[in-house]
């Protein structure tokens, strides 16, 4: 609590160079970092998910680094809109069940597995398809909203595993190292909705 509050009186010690938009947007990033880790647990992925968009986050404690960011961040989910598109993510709608059997569907294509949730960690890893290929995300839910991220770095391969898609995406690569290079530990993944 008494994190959340100095987190605060920063933000209101910059709202003074900030206009009021940018400060809404701000303090939606404090409260999915803040609120999440309490709000994230395994009964709160229960559910069937859609895809909504882009999402891009900056972990860690260094507050002012997140406000820098939260402009090139922008910008990565703009990039990665377009990339999502190129591969069908776009399309993608996630399933998980009570007896930890999960699945998602992609260009109307269903994969099956499993998946186990680390309450400490924040993360699922779901193992789907024929071969059981693992993918792990750190994830945060807040309301009916959860957010799927991933270290920049490892983004493309997890676009390239789920979708099947390589060629259609081996041009984005460096587009993506480029705008996530200045800041480390930043997160790109996708926002999901329940239906």
């Amino acid at each position: 609590m008494r994190k959340f509050v100095c987190i605060i009186a920063l933000l209101c010690a910059v709202s003074v160079q900030t206009d009021a938009q940018n400060l809404k947007d701000i303090l939606k990033g404090v409260a999915k970092t803040v609120v999440g880790d309490k709000a994230t647990t395994e009964t709160s992925l229960i559910g069937t998910w859609d895809y909504v968009g882009p999402d891009c986050q900056l972990k860690g404690d260094d507050i002012l680094k997140n406000i820098g960011g939260e402009a090139a961040g922008e910008e990565v989910e703009k990039k990665m809109e377009a990339i999502y598109a190129k591969a069908g993510l776009n399309t993608i709608q996630y399933t998980f069940n009570e007896d930890k059997t999960c699945s998602y569907t992609i260009k109307g294509k269903k994969v099956n597995g499993t998946y186990e949730f680390d309450a400490e960690a924040k993360t699922v890893t779901i193992k789907a398809g024929k071969l059981g290929v693992k993918t792990t995300a750190h994830i945060v839910t807040l309301g009916s909203n959860m957010s799927f991220l991933y270290d920049a770095d490892k983004i493309l391969s997890v676009v390239k595993t789920i979708t099947g898609v390589a060629s259609k995406l081996n041009s984005s690569a460096a587009t993506i190292n480029k705008l996530t290079e200045q800041f480390n530990g930043m997160m790109i993944g996708f926002e999901l909705k329940k239906q």
